[in-house]
Formats: structure tokens, sequence, C-alpha cells
């Protein structure tokens, strides 16, 4: 179903005309420029962002397809790839159920700054660096270090801001312990340090296989840090707050009422707030320094629709899976504009009113939610029989 999904809103968006490249804009023409020479002497920062164009340009030598379909191709193949990575880590770490699974995944399949937009503008590295970070913060969640920071190092190769995801190992295990000499903190803390290390040793090799000096946040223009956060500060005044806003829209508000629900039942150590709050403010950062309000904070999705999993899971009895289904259909309305500016404030209103009613009216269907105890497991008292606590494993 959701390669179903993926496969019609890439038969929708995907440009499919001949040398469809010539229409690419931004930073997509230095990634395809870097698909036909790995270490072109392009922008920064694009020009150290090699793994994509990399990729690309090696499935293009191989299998002698055009580089434009290559592109289409690859970019479909990770973006499928995150979806479906995604649901399974709804059912198998979060434990929801397959109907919550299956709707919520659907959900982010149809984020259209997720996916219809990338199958729109194909020659970007977005795609992959979606995958490894809905990778990474798994891998983050169940507590295995060395592959975490295995997809943090090779992330930084596709694009530098996969290197902020590196302290939340050791935040997750600061939360779960409260002892700031834990192992698990001290080990976090190291490999953070050491996928540090790696990157800047990565930027030096490239630097020198480009043949120039790109210094780091500097933007386009290669100047200071400070003017590239003044550049990127300046480019969207006026419209910050709606641009945030049109992400995800009304699934702000439901992914903030179940933060709250998350911090009533289990406290503020959960590990879904710590992850929130913590990729909320690696893309509050990237703001600074970038100039795409909506590609940098839909790198929020994979968390704010777990969150939301998790919270319309406790509502999902027979009753009100309907309700659940017309809350995603008007996700997915809003996300594919299926409906004009006008309409839209009025559909948030009534899905949030849906939710609202739910949450309401069906308290007494819910099971309760699980409380994390000191050492992160959660008690018995607080789990039904036969399923599993939606928190760190």
């Amino acid at each position: 179903m959701l390669a179903v999904v993926s496969w019609i809103n890439l038969v929708s968006h995907a440009p499919w005309q001949r040398d469809a490249h010539l229409s690419a804009y931004g930073d997509a023409l230095e990634y395809y420029r870097m698909s036909e020479q790995t270490f072109a002497p392009v922008d920064n920062p694009f020009a150290l962002r090699v793994l994509t164009p990399w990729l690309v340009r090696k499935l293009h030598q191989i299998s002698g397809i055009s580089p434009d379909s290559v592109w289409i191709g690859f970019t479909f193949v990770t973006t499928l790839a995150a979806v479906l990575l995604f649901h399974s880590m709804l059912l198998r770490h979060f434990k929801v159920s397959a109907y919550t699974a299956l709707l919520v995944a659907g959900m982010l399949a149809c984020t259209f700054w997720y996916a219809p937009y990338l199958f729109g503008n194909p020659w970007l590295v977005d795609p992959l660096n979606n995958l490894l970070y809905v990778a990474a913060i798994w891998l983050a969640l169940d507590r295995r270090l060395l592959w975490f920071t295995a997809v943090v190092v090779v992330g930084t190769v596709n694009k530098e801001t996969t290197l902020l995801l590196a302290p939340l190992y050791p935040l997750l295990a600061l939360a779960r312990t409260r002892k700031l000499t834990d192992r698990s903190v001290l080990a976090g803390a190291a490999a953070t340090v050491v996928a540090a290390g790696l990157y800047f040793a990565f930027r030096l090799w490239a630097q020198a296989r480009i043949g120039g000096d790109y210094a780091l946040g500097a933007g386009q223009a290669n100047k200071s840090l400070m003017d590239n956060i003044r550049f990127a500060l300046a480019s969207a005044k006026g419209r910050d707050q709606l641009a945030i806003w049109s992400v995800f829209s009304f699934a702000w508000l439901i992914w903030l009422y179940g933060l709250y629900r998350l911090r009533v039942t289990s406290g503020l150590r959960h590990p879904l707030i710590v992850t929130s709050a913590w990729v909320f403010f690696c893309c509050l950062f990237g703001r600074v320094l970038a100039t795409d309000t909506e590609r940098v904070f839909v790198m929020l999705a994979p968390v704010l629709l777990a969150v939301i999993a998790v919270t319309l899971d406790h509502y999902a009895g027979p009753a009100q899976r309907p309700w659940l289904l017309a809350i995603a259909a008007m996700y997915v309305a809003r996300q594919l504009h299926w409906v004009s500016d006008p309409v839209t404030f009025i559909i948030d209103v009534v899905a949030l009113g849906v939710f609202a009613a739910i949450v309401t009216l069906t308290h007494r269907n819910t099971r309760p939610a699980a409380t994390i105890e000191p050492e992160g497991a959660p008690s018995a008292q607080d789990v039904p029989a036969g399923r599993s606590a939606g928190v760190d494993q």
C-alpha cells in the first residue's frame, strides 16, 4: 500500500520530459553538476555533499540509464525506503497497531516537503538524508551506539546537518539514567566527538580533491559565518511563521498534544519528548544557516509523526478508526494541495475538532500509556497484556 501511494505521488510530480535537468534550479543545479563530476568546484556548502551525487554517477555508469532517470529512480527508492523504515519503526519499536502504523506512514508518504516535492525536484540530496535520519533516530532509541554513529558519519558525507543528530544518543542516555558519569552517556559523548572528528577529516580530504577552501557555515558566497546567517535570516521576512505552519499544518497541534500527554503519563524523560526537543532544536539551528524553511523543518517529520502515531493509537478503538482515517485524509488533502488556500483553514479547524472530539468522548476506551521507570523500563501495570510500551527498549 505504501509503495502504491509513493508511486502515484511519483507519477504525479516527477519531471518525465527529456533533459528535465535543464529546468532544475537552486542547489539542484549544483548536485546535478556533481553527479557529472563528483568533486566539481561548485558553491559552498554543496560541494562537500558528495554521497548522493557520487551514487547517482556510479549508477549511471553501471546501468547506462540517463542521469535524469537515475536521479528520479534514486529519489523514489530512498524516499520509499524511508517511509517503509518509519512504518517498521512504528510497529517494532513503538508497538502501535498495524492500522495506526499504516495510516501514519501513509501520512509521511504524502507529506509534501518530504516526498512529493522531492519527486518534483529529484536532483537533491534530501531523500538520502531523510532515510538516514529515520535510521539514526531508530538506532538511538534502540540504544545501538555503534550503528547509530556509523549512520551519522555516513550521513555527514551526504549532508553535514546529519552531524547534528550525534548528541541525541548521549541526551537519551542522560534522560534515562540521570547520571552524567553513566557509561552509556560517556560512550555517547565519545561517539559524538569521534563523528565530528571524522567529518572534519572528510572536509579536509574533500577540499583537497576539489582544490578549494570551503569555510564551514560560510554559505554560497564563502564569506564569513555571520554573513551567511544574515543572508539566511533575511531571506524570508514576514513569511517564516506561515512557512513553518505549512509544513505540517494542523498536525503541529496534535504533536504538541501528544507531547503533553506523554509528559503527563510518563514524565519529561520519555524518549519521544527528548528526541522531539532535540530534532526541533536542530531545525531551528538549521534555519539560521539555510534559506529553505520548509525543507529544514520537514526533517522533524519522522519524530512528529511518531508522536502522533503513539497518540492516535491510544484512541484507535474500532469505533474511532473511521474518524482517525478522516483526520489522515484531511492531512493528505492539505499536503497534496487538493484544496484552495481559503479552504485550508476550514480543513485545519475541522481536523482539530474531530481530534478534540475523539479525545473528549473516548477516554473510557483508551488503554493506559506506559510509564518510564528510573532505568527506562515500563512498569508492568501500565502495559496491557500482549502489548509492549512505546518507549526506549
